[in-house]
């Protein structure tokens, strides 16, 4: 039988900051954004009491916690802190799967009894980093993430698969990987709203809801996951985007924003030693209005000149927001198997 953990560093990026900052610890720390615009990228378990959440725009934050401490993001420093913690789990497994900077599912099938093991590596995170995580052991990813979202922060849970059923019927059906919002409105309305209910769609039904997903949903619904641990996952695009202190009207201002970031998405290829061959233009008006733009072309070509070419397909005169450059369509790419890295630089 597998053991899988998955390991999740309990709000991230904000824990960081009130590691260097031992001021702010027991204070509402909202990371991301500037002023009233962007979007919050984490923030402590002390703003969570008041609502406040990831990916909500600053602006609500605000209004739910006005004495909430805003700070910019610092990407860098969490690279930083999330290598540390990525040389610890490779002491104990080969086989672990990063996903983003605060996650990752360790294979620790070779060791008799994982149990100590896991909390050796928890025990060893909070000693060598200064920072707590969430762990969940049990038999497949998916059961193990499950686990470890139960008792955060600071928690250790183990799923065995006698227990699955058992402790899957009450969750919320948003615990299932890949319910959002939109999904969980669709099945409000065949009155689903825990995993027991979901239980009584028949395959076919899941299918025909989420497509080729369903597939995926309705076995890990029933703690089936047969997913292996990827342990050299290359990314399927990479993107920095930035969102403005004050809407912009004039394309040259604009311009120097995409060339800036251009330059500095240009910089992690290099570093990462893949090839993109489709270049993306985003950006967003003060209507919040989304529009895009995107070439795929020659790998060697010029993106300096291709990223002025996509900024002359675009109107200022709505305002812009937001902009936004993406690389993706890497060469030598087996796409399903990667995923998204998108870099917010709301603090510069």
């Amino acid at each position: 039988m597998k053991k899988i953990l998955h390991m999740d560093l309990d709000a991230f990026f904000a824990s960081v900051e009130q590691l260097d900052h031992p001021e702010l610890r027991g204070k509402p720390v909202i990371v991301g954004g500037r002023e009233n615009r962007g979007v919050v990228s984490t923030c402590s378990y002390e703003a969570r009491a008041y609502g406040v959440r990831s990916a909500m725009p600053v602006a609500i934050a605000r209004k739910k916690c006005p004495h909430g401490i805003f700070l910019p993001v610092r990407y860098e420093r969490y690279v930083e802190k999330s290598a540390e913690v990525r040389h610890i789990f490779a002491a104990y497994s080969d086989r672990f799967e990063s996903v983003g900077l605060d996650e990752a599912y360790l294979d620790v099938s070779h060791y008799e009894n994982a149990v100590p093991v896991a909390r050796e590596i928890k025990r060893r995170i909070r000693a060598e980093t200064g920072l707590t995580c969430s762990v969940g052991l049990s038999y497949n990813k998916s059961m193990a993430k499950i686990a470890s979202d139960l008792k955060k922060p600071d928690a250790f849970v183990i799923i065995r698969p006698e227990q699955a059923l058992d402790i899957l019927r009450g969750l919320p059906i948003s615990t299932l990987h890949g319910i959002g919002k939109k999904s969980q409105e669709r099945l409000a309305k065949k009155n689903i709203f825990t995993i027991k209910d979901f239980w009584r769609l028949t395959l076919d039904e899941v299918v025909q809801m989420f497509g080729k997903f369903g597939y995926a949903l309705y076995h890990r619904a029933r703690g089936q996951d047969d997913r292996e641990i990827v342990t050299d996952r290359a990314p399927k695009s990479i993107s920095r985007e930035t969102t403005l202190p004050d809407d912009l009207f004039d394309k040259e201002a604009v311009a120097q924003i995409a060339r800036e970031l251009l330059a500095e998405i240009q910089k992690d290829l290099a570093d990462e030693g893949i090839t993109p061959q489709t270049l993306t233009l985003k950006i967003k008006y003060a209507d919040f209005t989304l529009r895009s733009k995107q070439r795929t072309t020659n790998p060697d070509t010029n993106w300096s000149k291709l990223i002025e070419e996509l900024l002359d397909a675009f109107d200022y005169t709505a305002g812009v927001r937001l902009v936004g450059v993406c690389f993706s369509n890497f060469l030598n790419s087996a796409t399903e198997e990667y995923e998204q890295l998108t870099i917010s630089w709301e603090d510069e």
